[in-house]
């Protein structure tokens, strides 16, 4: 199972299952996140496609129930001489505050699991709607003649899409029980290869089955938890117990078996923490107690963020950032210190850091900071990024992350403490800071550095981050550097590197250039030298003709 949190970017999500219903099976990758396009509340609303398959176009098969129907699916497929694969569907009675494969209109706040390639989606949009799916079928793709599985996705209905080309024989809305009862089968079955990878079917039939709005759910969870030879199948049973409640107890009896595997009971203690319970904070308290494993006791640390017990959360975590003797668990809780946000965070966030002796905990500090955004924790990083009592290292982490950030706060604020600061390692920590940023501020400062800085060390660093950066006014300003009369030699050949690391079409002729007329002997022989690396055409006219020249002997080389 693969977890990502919000923002989640619907639309890159939607290219990536579109992509993957498309070509015949490819999974879905990883969403990244972004601005975020988030189905309606209801998750009727449609994608409109110039090429699509709607359920009014599936092939409807008849029968007394849904293994009738897909018997008669099977024999329908047969009587139709079909040479290539296929599809059986059904819809089902889906549970309530989840969404899978949804369609585009906003944007989502919550989480994102994945099983197997599929992605369900549990949160709200911005107008805090509850974002669900409520129209989902089962779609197993067959193979022509044995009609053995091969693949099983969970679509929805609502959304237009090519099924791979293949035909879709529809059985229409499977009842409760028997979908469970079908779906458990496949589930406890041998472990078939789905898209290449043993386990993903069962694993996405078990996900199928939690989807259902049932109350047998949970029971059916607990038999595979106690009974499956799977682990995928396992660890999402043990997922949803979390997501649908009333399972604290169940739960923690996993995280405490220390003869179940390290990573189901982490996943336990993780679900602990996705539940709803009134008891789970002090539950996971009790577990984070009682454990001796570190990647344990993390997972526990992680679990109780996200608490709706916010004050009771803050007080845990803090206790472990602060006590726990275990660097890296005390790491742990920084990091979801991070995670919980606000203010108050920011504030306990720097008591630890001044309190902290070790380096790491406090580079754990920073890239928390890092993450809350609001202009207190922003405010954090600039007081250690300018703070020459600070160690150099704190420092340059601190840089680091306003870099990253890129607002026009954190931006000023590196070009003041550039220009303040003689520290030249942190001067060039700023200049690879700013070289992230797009702003015109950021460009500008990087510009300035690389024409005039008084410093030949920190007119090299601008010239090579510069060279990096694509576009007229850089190579402009390598060029304008190679060029000038009387430069230094050694930041002229910096600037002939970051000229020979651009295209082709823009690097050889402003070689063969240098090659031929620089007055610098060493600038020459670098130009030399980078076009024989180019293997460019041009550059090996440019070495016949100078090979068949005759040698001019008043001409320095």
């Amino acid at each position: 199972m693969r977890k990502i949190s919000s923002p989640v970017s619907f639309l890159v999500l939607f290219i990536l299952l579109t992509t993957s219903a498309c070509a015949g099976g490819r999974g879905a990758g990883a969403a990244t996140t972004a601005a975020a396009a988030a189905t309606t509340a209801t998750g009727s609303a449609s994608i409109d496609q110039d090429k699509g398959v709607t359920p009014a176009s599936f092939i409807q098969v008849e029968g007394a129930d849904l293994s009738a129907k897909l018997a008669a699916a099977a024999q329908r497929a047969r009587a139709d001489n079909r040479q290539t694969p296929y599809w059986t569907a059904y819809s089902f009675d889906v549970r309530p505050g989840v969404a899978v494969d949804p369609a585009s209109g906003g944007t989502f706040h919550g989480s994102m699991n994945g099983y197997g390639g599929i992605y369900v989606f549990s949160g709200t949009t911005a107008s805090g709607m509850t974002v669900e799916t409520r129209n989902l079928g089962v779609f197993l793709l067959r193979s022509p003649g044995s009609n053995a599985i091969t693949r099983m996705e969970i679509y929805n209905l609502d959304r237009k899409r090519e099924y791979s080309g293949y035909p879709v024989y529809f059985t229409g809305r499977a009842g409760n029980e028997e979908s469970l009862n079908f779906l458990r089968g496949l589930a406890e079955g041998p472990p078939a290869p789905s898209a290449g990878r043993d386990g993903v079917l069962n694993e996405r039939a078990a996900l199928a089955l939690a989807l259902h709005d049932d109350p047998r759910v949970a029971g059916v969870l607990k038999d595979f938890v106690r009974a499956s030879k799977s682990k995928r199948v396992r660890s999402a049973s043990v997922f949803w117990l979390g997501q649908i409640g009333g399972e604290t107890a169940f739960l923690a009896d996993i995280v405490r078996n220390t003869n179940e595997e390290l990573e189901l009971r982490r996943q336990a203690a993780h679900s602990v923490g996705e539940g709803r319970d009134r008891a789970a904070l002090a539950t996971l308290q009790t577990l984070y107690a009682s454990a001796t494993e570190r990647e344990l006791r993390k997972s526990i640390v992680h679990a109780s963020a996200g608490n709706e017990d916010r004050e009771g959360a803050l007080a845990f975590l803090l206790r472990a950032a602060k006590t726990d003797a275990d660097r890296e668990v005390r790491k742990a809780a920084v990091h979801a210190l991070g995670e919980y946000g606000g203010d108050r965070a920011v504030d306990e966030l720097m008591r630890i850091y001044a309190a902290e002796q070790d380096t790491a905990v406090k580079r754990t500090v920073m890239h928390a900071l890092a993450e809350i955004e609001t202009p207190r924790a922003e405010a954090k990083l600039f007081e250690i990024a300018r703070s020459p009592s600070e160690p150099q290292e704190s420092r340059k982490v601190a840089i680091h992350h306003l870099g990253e950030k890129g607002t026009d706060a954190s931006t000023a604020e590196l070009v003041r403490i550039y220009d303040a600061d003689q520290n030249r390692e942190v001067r060039r920590t700023i200049i690879h800071s700013l070289s992230e940023n797009k702003s015109q501020r950021a460009e500008d400062k990087l510009f300035e550095i690389a024409r005039g800085s008084d410093d030949p060390e920190m007119r090299k660093t601008a010239i090579h981050v510069i060279g990096e950066r694509a576009g007229k006014r850089s190579l402009e300003l390598l060029r304008d550097t190679v060029e000038g009369a009387g430069g230094d030699a050694q930041i002229q050949i910096q600037a002939l590197r970051a000229i020979s690391e651009r295209p082709a079409e823009e690097s050889v002729p402003l070689l063969i250039k240098a090659a031929k007329s620089h007055p610098n002997p060493q600038v020459r022989r670098a130009a030399i030298r980078w076009l024989g690396e180019s293997g460019d055409p041009r550059a090996l006219e440019y070495f016949r003709q100078v090979l068949t020249e005759k040698p001019d002997e008043n001409k320095e080389q």
